[in-house]
């Protein structure tokens, strides 16, 4: 019995030492692997090195691809031949043709994509290469999400054209160059907002998608069909096609049709059957967020016209002709994809449609929340207890009155055409004759008519 107790003891002390044993060399390894790793990963590890070399090495190279056709490309006089090297650019190697700016006119800097890698040419010459993702958030240069709300988590641009969806699978069509705005709302009615990510000159310029057809959301489906409308005080919307009208921008059975290209000095719409075209087919248009901004506050109608933006921290683009605001529009954006344009009356129309079914449904016939600029004492309209936001889309009756490219029939000193502001409520005329602040028809304001009250608004449709 005692020699068994004995050879026990030996057999337990012989299994502790093995466990003891055991344990230490896991821990040994486990510290080695951690060592192992860390060499390998880590900022100065041997793979985040070989990455980063690699890296380098395509940014090195993708850069000198472009260097070479840029110093192909100058001319006799020292400047940067456009045309040629928009030619040189097609034979660059890995390039991606459809990042070469469309017309050989496009103001500097151009941004191309080579091997993945943007890569920017400034006006003197200087090529800069980006990196492949966004500021080290792991996300692409140009958009790749097919959503709203995944577009807003990438932040970036797209690089053409794309068609994407909201929370209840509307579509949205968002323009080269813009992004989704990090405060747009997730679905259509609520209003989906872009922002010019890419144009130096109006970067930060939001629009607002305005849907056309069937539209979905939490409550159900609800049609908005693009047309003319008239408006009662509950906000129901009634085609207003053959009522007395402006004159409008394309002919319609019975009223005006003579007038419709207007020969009254007034600007009409770019291209109206494009334009609504294009609404069909997209399902939609985009809305200036804001009034036409610009980023010098303007106090008298002789003021340098300048840059045209739709930024919120940006003044209201105010003491404007109908025809200058017109061109400002239509030249906001130029050799792109998309059209810029001034408002016109389907678009009108249709957004307050929109506002009244998703918004305040006594919208139409609200009253504007201020009367002047006095209210405000400037015209970069900060004032938040001042601000009228209905889907996204700010002050559509209020602050200013808008030019559109409506213009009336009846002429102003015989010699001159009157024209049509919509929105904010310019006199006792206007709302005993149509009982809305939304039309203001004014039949007293010249087309040449440029006070603190005349603003505009832009449009955009693909």
């Amino acid at each position: 019995m005692k020699q068994s107790t004995k050879t026990n003891q030996k057999e337990n002390t012989s299994n502790g030492i093995t466990l003891i044993a055991l344990v230490i060399t896991i821990i040994v390894l486990l510290i080695l692997a951690a060592v192992s790793i860390s060499t390998l990963t880590g900022d100065n590890g041997i793979l985040t090195k070989a990455s980063n070399a690699k890296r380098e090495t395509e940014e090195a190279a993708a850069r000198e691809k472009v260097q070479m056709a840029v110093l192909a490309s100058y001319g006799t006089d020292g400047t940067i031949d456009k045309i040629q090297l928009k030619s040189n650019l097609q034979k660059v190697e890995g390039i991606d043709v459809n990042t070469i700016p469309n017309s050989d006119t496009k103001d500097f800097p151009w941004e191309v994509t080579v091997d993945g890698y943007p890569v920017t040419i400034n006006e003197n010459g200087n090529v800069t290469v980006g990196d492949k993702t966004n500021g080290g958030t792991g996300n692409p240069t140009y958009n790749t999400a097919t959503t709203v709300i995944e577009a807003k988590k990438q932040n970036v641009p797209y690089r053409s054209k794309t068609t994407i969806t909201d929370a209840y699978n509307n579509s949205i069509t968002i323009p080269e160059g813009f992004k989704i705005a990090q405060d747009s709302a997730d679905d259509v009615t609520g209003g989906v907002v872009i922002e010019d990510a890419t144009e130096e000159a109006t970067k930060g310029s939001q629009f607002v998608w305005v849907p056309v057809g069937n539209i979905s959301n939490a409550t159900g489906t609800k049609t908005i069909e693009l047309n003319r409308y008239n408006y009662t005080f509950s906000g129901e919307g009634q085609n207003r096609k053959y009522y007395f009208d402006p004159l409008g921008e394309d002919p319609y059975a019975g009223y005006y049709e003579e007038l419709a290209e207007s020969s009254y000095g007034n600007s009409t719409a770019k291209d109206i059957n494009a334009f609504k075209t294009s609404a069909s087919t997209n399902k939609g248009y985009y809305i200036g967020r804001y009034e036409a901004r610009t980023k010098t506050e303007r106090t008298n109608n002789t003021d340098d016209l300048g840059q045209l933006t739709v930024n919120s921290d940006d003044y209201v683009y105010n003491y404007v002709t109908q025809n200058q605001a017109s061109a400002l529009s239509q030249n906001m954006y130029k050799n792109k994809t998309f059209t810029s344009d001034l408002i016109n009356s389907y678009v009108w129309d249709t957004t307050t449609l929109f506002i009244s079914t998703y918004g305040n449904a006594n919208y139409p016939s609200s009253i504007s929340l201020n009367n002047s600029f006095a209210n405000q004492g400037t015209n970069s309209l900060q004032n938040a207890s001042q601000h009228d936001v209905q889907c996204n889309i700010w002050d559509m009756a209020s602050n200013v009155a808008e030019w559109s490219t409506e213009t009336h029939t009846y002429k102003y000193n015989d010699d001159e055409c009157y024209g049509t502001l919509r929105g904010y409520t310019m006199n006792s005329y206007d709302s005993v004759m149509f009982n809305r602040s939304m039309s203001s028809w004014s039949l007293d304001i010249p087309l040449s008519g440029a006070v603190e009250l005349h603003s505009f608004r832009v449009i955009l449709y693909l």
